[in-house]
């Protein structure tokens, strides 16, 4: 890659030593960095500047985070549901909605891929455990980040697979008690555990989106196939960069 392009990161709101500070996890900057990415991060207290923010960037990820408030998806709130910050929300949802609108790659990571269903019309299980009326395995794992607790299967022909190839026992971390039910029908479903809970979305017609559930930047430093969807998130921006100039000098 031989020009550097620049990655937005939603930051989330924490309150540390009494004061509210913007956050992004150390790890998915690392992945980005490690494959040419530049990250810039974008405060998220103001959802209505959201548009200057994505035309400074060539690429979005959408990291992890907190539940998200379920009136962004026409729902009440359930006991099971965990912190939510509306804000936050808000922000990452009008920044899908720009980055598709402008044709900017997106990657969404955990809570990235719920954020990316909701802002493009889908709906959530607020809490897998107690909405679901079959089995569900722990995808609240217990063991240490970087190691892998559950398998996914990915989707034949799907972009996903092309990446971490077509597999029915990938090994892979899990850190949620939301996730996907009806999916937007402006993606696919690209992997799932084999209890059924949604585990990969991708766009339809192209490789402008892609979302994992699970946590690659807690494994991409020992496992290639974590690795691989950071590098394909940036060949992904280059190519979505140069189709756009090509448009532009035509």
């Amino acid at each position: 890659m031989d020009k550097q392009y620049v990655i937005g990161f939603p930051a989330e709101t924490r309150i540390i030593n009494n004061l509210a500070r913007n956050v992004v996890n150390d790890d998915e900057v690392a992945g980005v960095v490690k494959h040419g990415g530049v990250p810039v991060l974008i405060p998220t207290r103001n959802p209505e500047i959201m548009e200057q923010y994505i035309d400074l960037v060539d690429g979005l990820l959408l990291p992890g985070g907190p539940d998200i408030a379920p009136k962004f998806y026409g729902e009440e709130p359930v006991q099971n549901l965990g912190d939510t910050d509306a804000f936050l929300d808000a922000s990452e949802i009008a920044l899908v909605k720009l980055a598709v609108a402008k044709r900017k790659p997106i990657f969404g990571i955990c809570r990235g891929v719920q954020v990316l269903n909701v802002a493009l019309g889908g709906t959530l299980y607020q809490d897998l455990y107690s909405q679901r009326d079959h089995l569900t395995f722990q995808h609240y794992q217990k063991a240490p980040m970087p190691q892998g607790t559950h398998t996914v299967s990915t989707t034949p022909d799907s972009y996903l697979a092309k990446i971490i190839g077509y597999d029915d026992s990938t090994l892979v971390n899990s850190h949620h008690h939301e996730a996907v039910k009806a999916i937007s029908a402006q993606l696919n479903i690209s992997a799932l555990a084999k209890d059924g809970v949604i585990e990969g979305v991708e766009s339809k017609d192209d490789d402008l989106i892609i979302g994992v559930q699970w946590h690659p930047e807690a494994m991409f430093r020992t496992d290639k196939l974590q690795d691989a969807l950071f590098a394909n998130f940036m060949s992904r921006v280059e190519k979505f960069a140069n189709q756009k100039e090509k448009t532009a000098d035509a």
